[in-house]
């Protein structure tokens, strides 16, 4: 025997251990995934709508394949809907339409393995034109070949339906794209605000439904700002089918339907996500589905909730608070909590202003960010404190560009910027902290708000000492709880005495009241300074 020979079979005695192990593995043999990739590359897969030249050909070659296959497809498509609307006669016109839209599947089917790009084109302009042509049965034209709009809209939703159905079986969500566009434009043709309500919402679940089975994130995306827009659609008295803006007191029981989308938009934040799907974009979804329903919302409320939005807002705050509960517990995304229990303490805080009214609903208000605090602590969430920081500050800023003063709220503020101060610095540890701008913010706004609390609630003339007085409890609350931080509260109330005591009292207030003063100022600065001078000589002399 030759040694050619005996290389060829200690080949094929190769090939043969080989294709044992492949098959005790269960893996594809060399022909089989060649003929998987060949499947693959004239299958009904994807369309690429980016035309990459420079690695899959010159330009007048991808110019030629795909770009006049586009042409085509596109021309072939207002050609028929021209001969279509030019055939008067209904029944004539439906039998020439349903037989081209026959003949574009049939040269969709025999095209597929020779030509798939072009096959795929072939389809997607079948399915268009098969809406097209039924929604030409009673819908925008003078003579209807059938004439109830209950018939015509049931053959919409099965056409719809139809290619819903085949997008889910051969994933492909271009396909389902152009049928959810189908299903939407079903319900604003009817004219009837309710059904379009309704469909909208039907709409969004099939969307979050084909996200839970296939991943189809971007898809989703898309389909949140167009459902919302659907639904301002029918809000507004569909003027996209020529509607006039013409109102009615309320949207009635559809608005249901509005509030049912966001809350079944709100799975995709509970929903486990796939290994492929994006975290980023999962968390700009939930982000974006609340920018939407805050819009529509917003709106809606002033034109139809002006009087009315108390039991709305309730509603939708105990929703979200329930839900970021539900999720701090059940979602990988920890950050879903804090948005969701956010938001409802934000409708919470719309809630309260409809039920009190300013400036009653402010004592309430700053409560409620203690409350929000002890949520952060719960959830151990940073973004909560840091969003709750500057919602507090927000309505402090109102407060004090109010003309009006009350006590009560004064103090409410003052207390509760002090309480949150000390619970960020017991638990800075869970919060995660890692500096103290949140901290001393709070304290800052409670210093503040502690000389316009007893500039308010003290007579003139006891003003300047009710700050004195406010410098002494500072100076104790630092020996108390050893921080430095009210020592510099109480230096600065000295100094804010002393100023209003020096250029404001000097001239206004009795000058045996004004002696007293000016000794109990001196009194408590170089008392101050006694002790910051011993407890620094002591620092020295530790060994």
């Amino acid at each position: 025997m030759s040694e050619v020979d005996e290389i060829r079979n200690e080949l094929n005695s190769i090939k043969i251990r080989l294709a044992q192990i492949e098959k005790a593995l269960g893996l594809k043999t060399v022909k089989e995934r060649a003929h998987v990739n060949a499947d693959e590359s004239t299958g009904d897969s994807e369309f690429e709508l980016d035309l990459s030249f420079a690695e899959k050909g010159n330009v007048e070659s991808r110019i030629g394949e795909y770009g006049l296959a586009w042409l085509g497809n596109i021309v072939l498509l207002l050609g028929i809907s021209f001969l279509v609307q030019y055939l008067k006669n209904p029944l004539i016109s439906a039998i020439v339409g349903f037989a081209s839209v026959g003949l574009i599947y049939g040269a969709s089917y025999y095209s597929r393995k020779s030509f798939g790009y072009l096959s795929r084109l072939f389809a997607y302009c079948g399915h268009l034109l098969l809406f097209y042509i039924t929604l030409q049965l009673h819908f925008f034209t003078e003579s209807p070949l059938i004439e109830s709009k209950i018939a015509a809209t049931a053959l919409l939703l099965i056409v719809v339906c139809f290619q819903t159905y085949w997008a889910t079986k051969q994933q492909k969500t271009t396909l389902a794209f152009l049928a959810m566009l189908m299903l939407l434009v079903t319900g604003i043709v009817t004219g009837s605000n309710a059904f379009a309500a309704f469909i909208t919402m039907v709409s969004s679940i099939i969307v979050v439904y084909v996200y839970i089975r296939f991943g189809w994130l971007k898809l989703a995306l898309a389909f949140i700002f167009i459902i919302y827009l659907a639904h301002s659609n029918w809000l507004l008295n569909n003027p996209i089918t020529g509607n006039p803006l013409d109102l009615t007191d309320s949207p009635g029981i559809s608005y249901l339907n509005f509030l049912a989308s966001a809350i079944v938009f709100s799975l995709l934040a509970i929903v486990t996500p796939k290994e492929t799907t994006s975290r980023e974009l999962l968390i700009a979804s939930v982000v974006w589905n609340g920018l939407n329903f805050s819009t529509v919302l917003a709106f809606s409320t002033l034109l139809y909730f002006r009087n009315s939005y108390i039991l709305l807002f309730s509603f939708i705050a105990a929703f979200c608070l329930a839900y970021s509960i539900i999720l701090q517990k059940r979602t990988e995304i920890k950050i879903f909590a804090s948005m969701y229990a956010i938001y409802s303490f934000v409708a919470m805080s719309v809630a309260f202003y409809g039920l009190f009214l300013l400036p009653k609903a402010y004592t309430l208000l700053s409560i409620q960010s203690l409350l929000v605090v002890s949520m952060a602590l719960w959830f151990r969430s940073r973004f909560i404190v840091v969003i709750n920081t500057l919602l507090f500050l927000l309505l402090l800023a109102l407060y004090l560009n109010d003309e009006q003063s009350y006590n009560g709220t004064n103090f409410s503020f003052m207390l509760i910027a002090f309480f949150s101060a000390r619970i960020i610095n017991w638990k800075k540890d869970r919060l995660r902290l890692k500096t103290e701008l949140i901290r001393n913010v709070y304290l800052l706004a409670g210093w503040i708000m502690t000389l316009i609390s007893f500039y308010h609630v003290v007579p003139n003339a006891w003003i300047t000492a009710s700050w004195i007085f406010a410098a002494i409890l500072f100076f104790a609350t630092s020996l108390l709880l050893k921080n430095i931080k009210y020592r510099w509260l109480a230096i600065a109330s000295v100094i804010a005495s002393a100023y209003k005591l020096i250029f404001v009292d000097f001239a206004n207030i009795d000058i045996v009241f004004r002696i007293l003063l000016f000794m109990a100022l001196a009194v408590v600065s170089i008392g101050a300074s006694i002790l910051y001078t011993k407890f620094y000589k002591s620092k020295k002399n530790e060994p």
